[in-house]
């Protein structure tokens, strides 16, 4: 029954979404336009958010990111939705660019593109120069994009609140989608904000410095706001157009090496990496690797790094105990975890991943496999460890089309190496063993006293030991379904000896000469024992079937 507290919140999320029943309307159409009640399928889901809208596209988008609360055949199809929208009008990109500065366009730009260079459900993108000459991207907000975002998830708020309020069947569901719509609701308030964007163009700037010809667009803070984003116009083919590129004399297995060597350092060393490495979003310019759309990243702390860099290093290493372990560290658990079933689908994975060469190795699948174990004993990944899979399996895909001979497993097995030969992480794991030594000698001087302090308190009574004995459901089954079936067996032998002793007494009254009572406890007995044996019959080859007792 929903709680007092539910059924505030179900009516204040009510009260404050007015676009809730038009809304609604509009989806349950195009829901029985697309016959959803027929059944869903990857397809037909992807099909259902193109039509519902660029806001459900981009909605879309996110969830493929989350292989660990949806299905894996559901999120690569939502991997592959795509942005159908109609371009601005130039009028109407002007409008917004003088609304955002509060003056006009010219005070900024020399000129603007009337063309697009990109239009998606968020935002449009067009070439400028600045007065100075420089060139720029100028990305610009649609009008209206941002509440239309902020009333979809209100109304997804709405009806998971409703559901809250509704049912206690299916908790654990209403939590998880609680999470993924607040996590939604997070992402998207960023993807909206051009700000966080211009924030992520820095950091991300001024930590590829480190890399050589790996860079990313210089953004111009002076010239951008919350809807207006101002940066470095990059031109150049995709790093997936491997005719230009050799057309250009570049060696593009050398390219799609250092491509993923940015990768993993931006994971394993920064904690902060590109969420979409789409081969759109991977500009090479002259010999640079330029990495664009800085929308949507992920970040990792430091613990998270460590964990994840254990992960590559039991999988490189087929180390089925120390891949639990460090998965379990990235989860949090809905349930009580079965970790003996647990480590043996990771020794099982291992083991088929052993057999294989290492070049043969996929490891974005590998952690996608990991995912799926998890997700069947209710351990959820951080969103961010999800995002970093997604990207996994994205940038494997897109070195099997421009460099098939280039091996992902190598590289991070190469790079998880150095940082185990480090100075500073020898020197960490240095300080951690002294520590741990040191514990352990002062445990060992306090256990004669700790002993000696026990027995004491044994032989006073003081101690006593408590245990729990558990018993499986299936043995609990078993001692039932046994129980009652010799109590009723007893029970017909009780009636057929005790009619038998009736029939030799002249109680009335009779039939055919014999008490009645007598024989109705007959056929009682009768009829117990057809039940009994039939019902053992039925319990043997349920058990020979490895079917469950009842």
């Amino acid at each position: 029954m929903a709680t007092f507290r539910e059924f505030l919140r179900f009516h204040e999320l009510s009260r404050k979404d007015k676009t809730f029943s038009p809304r609604m309307r509009e989806i349950l159409r195009i829901m029985r336009e697309n016959h959803v009640a027929q059944g869903l399928t990857p397809q037909k889901a992807v099909k259902v958010l193109e039509a519902l809208g660029p806001t459900y596209v981009k909605i879309g988008q996110l969830a493929s990111n989350r292989s660990d609360i949806l299905p894996k055949e559901y999120c690569d199809a939502f991997e592959k939705l795509h942005d159908n929208v109609s371009p601005m009008s130039f009028e109407t990109v002007i409008d917004c660019i003088d609304k955002s500065y509060g003056h006009s366009y010219q005070e900024v730009f020399a000129e603007i593109d009337p063309e697009p260079l990109g239009a998606a459900s968020i935002a449009q993108v067009h070439k400028a120069r600045l007065h100075d000459g420089t060139l720029v991207a100028v990305k610009v907000r649609r009008p209206g994009v941002v509440e239309l975002m902020a009333e979809d998830i209100a109304m997804m708020k709405t009806l998971l609140a409703f559901g809250d309020f509704a049912t206690t069947a299916h908790k654990d569901i209403i939590e998880n989608l609680t999470g993924f719509v607040e996590e939604l609701e997070r992402t998207t308030e960023n993807e909206v904000d051009f700000t966080i964007e211009l924030h992520n163009l820095e950091r991300f700037h001024k930590e590829l410095e480190a890399q050589p010809n790996v860079t990313c667009p210089l953004p111009f803070p002076k010239y951008s706001t919350d809807a207006v984003l101002v940066e470095e116009y990059v031109s150049g083919p995709e790093i997936s157009d491997v005719k230009k590129l050799k057309q250009r004399g570049l060696n593009v297995k050398a390219l799609s090496k250092r491509l993923i060597q940015s990768y993993v350092t931006q994971i394993l060393d920064n904690g902060f990496f590109h969420a979409d490495p789409h081969s759109g979003n991977i500009i090479v310019r002259g010999k640079e690797i330029v990495w664009i759309d800085l929308g949507m990243v992920g970040t990792l702390s430091a613990s998270e790094r460590a964990l994840v860099s254990r992960m590559f290093r039991s999988v490189a290493f087929g180390n089925s105990y120390e891949l639990m372990e460090s998965v379990l560290g990235l989860c949090s658990a809905k349930g009580t975890v079965n970790q003996g079933l647990l480590l043996e689908r990771m020794d099982r994975l291992l083991a088929e991943y052993s057999q294989a060469d290492m070049a043969e190795i996929n490891i974005g699948e590998a952690f996608e496999e990991v995912i799926e174990i998890l997700r069947r004993q209710d351990l959820i990944m951080s969103p961010s460890v999800t995002m970093l899979a997604r990207g996994f399996v994205t940038m494997e895909g897109l070195l099997a089309e421009i460099a098939p001979e280039t091996s992902v497993i190598d590289v991070v097995s190469e790079h998880v190496m150095k940082q185990m030969f480090n100075p500073k992480y020898v020197g960490e794991k240095a300080t951690a063993f002294l520590y741990d030594s040191a514990e352990s000698v002062s445990a060992v001087a306090k256990l004669p006293t700790q002993v000696s302090h026990a027995l004491e308190l044994l032989t006073r009574g003081q101690v006593s030991v408590k245990g729990d004995l558990s018993i499986p459901d299936d043995a609990l089954a078993t001692v039932y379904v046994a129980t009652g079936r010799l109590s009723l067996a007893l029970l017909a032998a009780g009636l057929f000896l005790g009619s038998a002793i009736l029939c030799t007494t002249s109680m009335a009254p009779q039939f055919l000469g014999v008490p009645l009572l007598g024989v109705l406890g007959f056929v009682g007995a009768f009829v117990l024992s057809v039940y009994v044996l039939w019902q053992t019959l039925r319990t043997r080859h349920r058990f020979v079937n490895h079917q469950k007792l009842d």
